[in-house]
């Protein structure tokens, strides 16, 4: 008889019992931070149709899904929450209370290759603000004042919320001419930390975006100085583009009221290379960076359905 050894799959966790306790404890006080801002738990399949899962993500998105089928059935392990997110609320519509503030905290599936702080099945916390319509800019400045509140009832101090804009990127984008390829360079350049400014512009080349602009591309993200100061140059640099200026404003509006909902000026940077790859990010981004652990990182966004 040919023995099978015990072995759990590449990627995936498992906890001894006093790391599973401390584990469910950290859960515990996110959830409670999440209920206290007056968000509301919801739970959704970790199977979705794949066709649901990739409406908005292919790409690089689509090699990472684990994808199968059942019958007839085409499926797939949900990679995010958000996906489930929106199929929820455009299903349940017309039985939900807007704006709809809902959490979920649960597991996700990435087929894509392990490293410290990166697992295939990962646990993701989120939450989200559904408007029916509009909703007011106050909300992009209150999500990171949760991420603040988590981290501090975690015990962690040194710890930094950079944010950026997406539409100030796309503005830059179609200034120089590159509107078309806008999502691509987006993918690319939210991997400069991973893959080096020198991939970032082979990557760049690859997908025929001039050498003129690929400098341009490169040294505005690498904006460097204050908030303030950054603001000032990106003022400076007088570009006519309407998407630009939208987002310009809307990033310093909420700079500015994230230090009214208590967040210290020593926890926010302005980061001009925060992008995130997918197609649904639309306005402000936020990442999340414990100092101390730099290849631990949680991400928090805004979007709109």
């Amino acid at each position: 008889m040919t023995k099978t050894e015990p072995r759990t799959l590449s990627g995936f966790m498992e906890l001894l019992p006093n790391d599973q306790i401390l584990f469910n404890q950290m859960m515990n006080t996110i959830e409670k931070t999440y209920q206290r801002f007056g968000f509301l738990p919801l739970d959704t399949p970790i199977i979705e149709l794949s066709e649901v899962l990739l409406a908005k993500a292919g790409g690089e998105t689509e090699k990472q899904i684990y994808r199968f089928t059942r019958g007839d059935n085409d499926l797939s392990l949900r990679f995010d929450l958000t996906v489930p997110l929106a199929k929820y609320v455009a299903k349940n519509y017309g039985n939900l209370s807007f704006p709809f503030r809902r959490y979920q905290i649960g597991k996700v599936y990435r087929g894509e290759r392990t490293q410290k702080g990166r697992y295939r099945e990962f646990y993701q916390c989120d939450i989200d603000i559904i408007g029916d319509g509009e909703l007011d800019l106050i909300n992009d400045a209150e999500l990171p004042s949760v991420i603040y509140m988590i981290f501090t009832e975690l015990g962690f101090s040194n710890f930094t919320i950079k944010i950026n804009n997406r539409k100030i990127l796309n503005g830059l984008f179609q200034s120089i001419g590159q509107e078309e390829n806008a999502v691509d360079i987006l993918r690319i350049i939210d991997k400069k930390d991973k893959i080096g400014e020198k991939v970032v512009e082979e990557e760049l080349e690859k997908i025929k975006v001039s050498k003129d602009q690929i400098e341009k591309i490169i040294s505005f993200i690498e904006i460097d100085g204050t908030n303030d100061e950054k603001i000032e140059k990106l003022k400076e640099l007088k570009i006519e583009n309407e998407t630009f200026n939208k987002g310009l404003y809307e990033l310093c509006y909420v700079v500015k009221s994230m230090n009214l909902f208590g967040i210290p000026e020593a926890n926010i940077m302005i980061d001009l290379s925060i992008a995130r790859g997918l197609d649904y990010y639309t306005g402000t981004v936020y990442e999340t960076f414990l100092n101390d652990y730099r290849e631990l990182r949680k991400c928090m966004f805004r979007w709109k359905i």
